[in-house]
């Protein structure tokens, strides 16, 4: 399974159509059965340094229940259609990285009211745009720096990452300028833009509250 989310990864990157990617997804139906010449013109062998191998045991049988049940996951209709449409360039690890930069910001554990949740993501955004390309730091020898992480979705199973340089924090130089030198001379701007942002009521106020009596209510005895 690993080797096949790889796979798959490896398909997006380096193709330029959705016929190649096809063909570059359909050839490790050859290369699990130790077959790395394909009939595709497309992709009509393995790029990767050919092996031998003495131990039969590493490689699916064609015909076996196994890779049987594996190139109908592979190659059926949906499958095919989904990995003709692969991107390489977008993707979703920065979207994830801005959702993480929201939750140090505004935690899901705390209830804010709707201004202060606006400025929390204010914040958060101009902390990700401030720090989302952080260069990888390199050796002395121009080597560049990876670390290892443990992610809790691996269970154990360690991951190598580009290491970034530590974030900065301009944009909070900039807004305490800001304040200093415009806000507090001449506040009436700012209220007056503040005072203009429309607040939705609560969510809990679209809806009607019953009216209800306790039964363990009593009167007095």
């Amino acid at each position: 399974m690993k080797s096949i989310n790889n796979h798959i990864y490896w398909t997006a990157a380096g193709s330029t159509s959705g016929p190649e990617r096809i063909a570059k997804w359909a050839a490790i139906l050859s290369h699990v059965r130790d077959v790395h010449t394909h009939e595709d013109p497309l992709y009509p062998k393995c790029e990767h340094a050919i092996r031998k191998t003495t131990d039969k045991s590493k490689w699916l049988e064609a015909g076996s229940p196994v890779f049987y049940k594996l190139e109908k996951e592979m190659t059926n209709k949906r499958t095919l259609k989904d990995v003709a449409k692969l991107s390489p360039h977008h993707q979703t690890s920065s979207l994830e990285a801005f959702h993480a930069a929201i939750l140090r910001f505004a935690p899901k554990n705390v209830v804010f009211p709707f201004i202060g949740m606006l400025c929390r993501l204010y914040l958060a955004a101009m902390h990700y745009n401030e720090n989302a390309n952080r260069p990888q730091p390199q050796t002395a020898e121009g080597v560049p720096l990876f670390k290892i992480s443990f992610p809790k979705s691996r269970k154990g199973e360690c991951r190598v990452k580009p290491q970034k340089t530590q974030p900065t924090f301009g944009y909070v130089t900039v807004l305490m300028d800001l304040i200093f030198e415009e806000v507090l001379v001449n506040p009436t701007p700012y209220t007056d833009a503040l005072l203009a942002i429309h607040v939705p009521e609560d969510l809990s106020a679209q809806f009607e509250k019953p009216d209800f009596v306790s039964r363990f209510t009593r009167g007095a005895v």
